[in-house]
């Protein structure tokens, strides 16, 4: 998954969810539903597949695709009508920030500071809006510039003119992407765009290594596993999905070997499940590179298919057995209920399951489909304190040994417990 990791500080701002609140307000249905059979047993060792067996799933590369072949397979054995979506990132610019135990992504403002993947450090600047007299002191310095006031192209040229060694814009209103600015061809200086709430926390920071990072001219694909309705034309949709991807020489045991095992074992029981609605099982590629995945899907989807979408259900990080993450979260864009939302609220207290905590966040590949107009949420366990996922997070140490069965069982069961009040209303 592709996130940050907040700060102290932080951990009562908006973007985790200041507001975060428990879902499941009133008591539970007296008369208990029966829990929809969840195998956590099974989803585990298809974690140790993934991540084990085919190890790191970097965007592009021939692992990607063996894992790819192996999730083909296994919604084909389900028996679902199951396609391959490939889809080419022609140009893409990315990195990261890493400011104390803290990472923050960033997004390149062009190929100049990435052809070579440039790394490079130096001390945080305020910037201010990036006005000649707030940069006149940034000589050296990474200038962190908010947007607004004057031009892209005028805060970058202050910027190199005072000397400045770097340059990031985060956004000015709390969006779900960071802003990409556009650098004119006269400006050299290195420069990219982050999220309003990153860029407010990078500036608490002292230092900062900034890390670019040019994907250019990878493949990827998308799998989709779909159980059709019955007796309509234009059936309601429904979508439960994860991301198998991974960034490089993470085995990505949690992320996101364990959302991909949900949504497999979720799979299963499709066939058990009345055919009120279609129901697409969807596992995309290339999630650690801004969603890029899920965003060529829901580019593909015509206007009646979203019309008649109705939900979806991400799976991102749900098997940790990180102590402090004790705290199932179900997180939405912009921190509102919705659809999506709602479901797992009236599941959890129908089947007397322990209800997730609402909170926002804008990375991982619900984001897709809510700028589509889809009601959209994400499931992942995370510190209640400071929001966060846990040391070994996008590490060579994401392996087997830090997933938890029980977390998996709980996220799983609540999971499932969703879809099947959404496929029955």
């Amino acid at each position: 998954m592709k996130m940050i990791l907040m700060s102290a500080a932080l951990a009562g701002s908006v973007i985790w969810g200041a507001s975060a609140a428990q879902l499941n307000e009133s008591q539970p249905h007296s008369v208990s539903e029966k829990t929809p059979l969840f195998d956590e047993e099974h989803a585990y060792e298809t974690i140790h597949e993934l991540s084990e067996v085919i190890g790191p799933r970097e965007t592009g590369t021939e692992k990607e695709k063996e894992a790819a072949s192996y999730i083909s397979k296994r919604l084909q054995d389900e028996e679902l009508t199951v396609r391959t979506q490939p889809f080419h990132v022609k140009t893409y610019f990315s990195g990261s920030v890493m400011a104390g135990d803290h990472e923050y992504p960033i997004r390149s403002a062009d190929k100049t500071a990435v052809e070579k993947e440039e790394k490079l450090e130096a001390g945080i600047f305020d910037g201010g809006y990036g006005l000649s007299l707030e940069v006149k002191e940034a000589k050296g310095k990474i200038a962190v510039i908010r947007e607004g006031k004057i031009s892209v192209a005028q805060k970058l040229k202050n910027a190199q003119d005072a000397g400045a060694k770097a340059v990031i814009i985060y956004n000015s209103k709390t969006k779900p992407l960071a802003i990409r600015p556009i650098k004119p061809k006269q400006i050299t200086i290195p420069a990219a765009g982050m999220k309003k709430e990153d860029g407010e926390a990078l500036l608490k920071e002292k230092q900062a290594v900034i890390q670019f990072k040019n994907y250019q001219n990878r493949t990827s694909q998308n799998i989709i596993g779909t159980r059709k309705a019955q007796h309509t034309k234009h059936p309601d949709i429904l979508y439960v999905t994860a991301h198998y991807d991974t960034v490089k020489g993470a085995p990505g045991a949690d992320d996101n070997a364990s959302g991909t095992s949900a949504v497999l074992e979720m799979s299963k029981q499709s066939k058990d499940l009345p055919k009120n609605k279609e129901i697409r099982f969807i596992l995309f590629g290339a999630e650690e590179l801004w969603s890029a995945g899920s965003s060529y899907y829901v580019s593909t989807l015509t206007s009646d298919e979203i019309k008649h979408s109705r939900a979806n259900f991400n799976a991102d990080m749900i098997a940790t057995d990180w102590k402090e993450a004790s705290q199932l979260y179900i997180t939405t864009p912009d921190g509102k209920k919705n659809a999506s939302v709602n479901y797992a609220v009236h599941a959890a207290q129908k089947a007397q399951l322990e209800a997730p905590r609402l909170t926002q966040l804008g990375y991982s590949d619900h984001v897709s489909f809510y700028e589509a107009g889809i009601p959209s949420a994400n499931w992942i366990w995370l510190s209640p304190d400071k929001q966060e996922p846990g040391s070994w997070y996008h590490t060579e140490n994401d392996n087997i040994t830090h997933i938890s069965k029980e977390r998996l069982k709980e996220a799983g069961e609540l999971l499932l417990s969703a879809v099947k009040e959404a496929n029955m209303k």
